[in-house]
């Protein structure tokens, strides 16, 4: 299958590429040891459009095809895979946002998501049941025109750099399963959010906390679609997101390969480059086609 892009596509391509060489690369194992993401960096993906293109137009998006968020992902984890997840969440997140939440609460949240100036997180694991969408603890109770948010989430990516969280909580009963879970949009700043970041191994720039919600409360404005939905909408989004990951990974695959082609040729033992050895190179050869194979995967 070929994807032939088109000049659009080529030139957030480029942008992409240029800003991760020239503003990214340098600078990633200072972001992991410091653990956090500078927001005048996020500021200016904002500004370049490398974050969520595909929303729409009259929301701050740019209208693109969905594939050019897989570009960006892929070019920008290319030099930093955690800077990467901003343009994943905002792309998972903003869409999310932008077909289900009100739209006052849309045209509030979303042109500065995609500026640069907010960040989003997601919040759906939990202790008991990690991902499971269906097997959800934190309650969301209806009192009158808000509701009060009780629980945890675990394992939260960006928690505690988040401006908001896109938040799963069940509305109904526990043996409602997945009919019972509801969506909100919850800003971080609220009244009894509070987190705590994990020190564990790996990707710490974009960190991992629990976040708690004690007898949170906040307006049913809030609610994204209708009660109950929220099922349907972790999957519908993680279809999208799914591919952006692998083209994030996939961009630092590609960067380890780059290096090691260039460190074999560089490389001499017994007076030749270590590249004349068929058995140092064939395996950069099979991961060199495991990579190009997933790629196409992931822009189909």
């Amino acid at each position: 299958m070929s994807f032939d892009l088109n000049d659009d596509q080529l030139a957030f391509q480029e942008t992409a590429r240029r800003f991760a060489r020239e503003k990214l690369a340098s600078g990633y194992q200072r972001r992991e040891v410091e653990g956090r993401i500078d927001r005048a960096l996020v500021r200016e993906m904002g500004v370049l459009g490398l974050i969520a293109p595909e929303l729409p137009e009259e929301l701050g998006g740019l209208g693109t095809p969905s594939l050019t968020s897989g570009l960006i992902a892929e070019a920008i984890g290319y030099a930093d895979v955690n800077v990467a997840y901003i343009q994943i969440l905002g792309s998972l997140n903003g869409k999310i946002i932008a077909g289900h939440a009100r739209p006052e609460l849309a045209r509030q949240w979303l042109p500065r998501l995609v500026s640069g100036e907010a960040i989003v997180a997601i919040g759906l694991t939990e202790p008991r049941g990690g991902s499971d969408a269906a097997n959800l603890a934190l309650s969301a109770r209806r009192k009158g025109d808000s509701y009060i948010l009780k629980g945890e989430k675990s394992s939260i990516s960006m928690a505690d750099q988040a401006d908001a969280v896109v938040l799963f909580a069940r509305t109904g009963t526990p043996e409602s399963g997945a009919r019972g879970v509801s969506a909100f949009l919850v800003p971080m700043d609220t009244p009894g959010v509070t987190t705590l970041r994990y020190n564990d191994l790996g990707s710490k720039a974009i960190g991992r906390s629990s976040i708690f919600f004690d007898d949170v409360v906040i307006p049913a404005e809030n609610r994204l679609a209708d009660e109950g939905a929220g099922f349907v909408q972790v999957m519908q989004g993680f279809d999208f997101s799914r591919a952006l990951i692998g083209l994030q990974v996939l961009g630092s695959a590609q960067a380890s390969l780059d290096e090691s082609w260039a460190y074999v040729q560089e490389r001499k033992a017994f007076g030749a480059p270590l590249s004349k050895n068929q058995g140092v190179i064939f395996p950069l050869a099979e991961a060199e086609t495991l990579v190009s194979a997933t790629r196409q995967l992931c822009y189909h």
